[in-house]
């Protein structure tokens, strides 16, 4: 878990440290394939799970809930000095100066939310604290995510950037395949395909 972290006084209306995609790709060159990897782990652990429950028995959000908690648990796995939990219970990675929050994305590529202070504050890249403290770190805030295509199934996991409500950037798994990455098990490969014959059969019906 992160600790040591330096901290500066708390503004409300100061913004976060401005991030640009070519930097983060930069500064993440080495945690960004080892994210998307965490991702396919929990992706290949809740669908192994998920069947255990018929769709009958399975409460309001089951889904989206076991495959977050397969994400954190792949995240605490690869990231084990990285994570933390903030305020409400919200979980966090911090790498190398960046703060990464995992959410579900609407249709519009935004993370799906119930408006709040604290979420408007983090979508618009101000200061307000994530944590227990009086006082904020500057790091930008993104979110890693996917979304549900037409039929249901989980698609197009990226990493996001928004500011003033808008999203500025992403980055995708395709565009970190030149990286060198970590070595892939066969397991987290084929879960790989699955999740890009979901986007491509979207771009076909279109």
């Amino acid at each position: 878990m992160v600790t040591n972290v330096k901290k500066i006084s708390y503004n409300p209306n100061q913004k976060r440290r401005l991030a640009s995609f070519e930097g983060c790709k930069l500064d993440l060159k080495e945690e960004l394939p080892l994210l998307f990897k965490a991702f396919y782990e929990a992706f290949t652990a809740y669908e192994r799970e998920v069947v255990q429950t018929p769709p009958v028995a399975r409460a309001r959000g089951f889904e989206a809930s076991l495959l977050n908690s397969k994400m954190i648990q792949s995240i605490q796995s690869n990231f084990p000095i990285n994570w933390k939990f903030g305020k409400y219970k919200r979980f966090t990675l911090r790498i190398k100066g960046y703060i990464v929050l995992f959410k579900k994305f609407d249709n519009k590529g935004l993370p799906m939310n119930i408006k709040t202070k604290s979420v408007t504050a983090i979508s618009q890249q101000l200061s307000l604290p994530l944590f227990d403290e009086a006082s904020f770190v500057a790091e930008p805030i993104l979110f890693f995510g996917y979304r549900k295509d037409k039929m249901g199934n989980i698609a197009d996991p990226k990493l996001v950037y928004i500011d003033e409500d808008k999203i500025k950037w992403t980055i995708t798994h395709d565009e970190i395949l030149t990286i060198k990455t970590t070595s892939i098990s066969k397991e987290e490969k084929d879960a790989m395909p699955k999740l890009k014959e979901s986007i491509n059969k979207k771009a076909v019906n279109k």
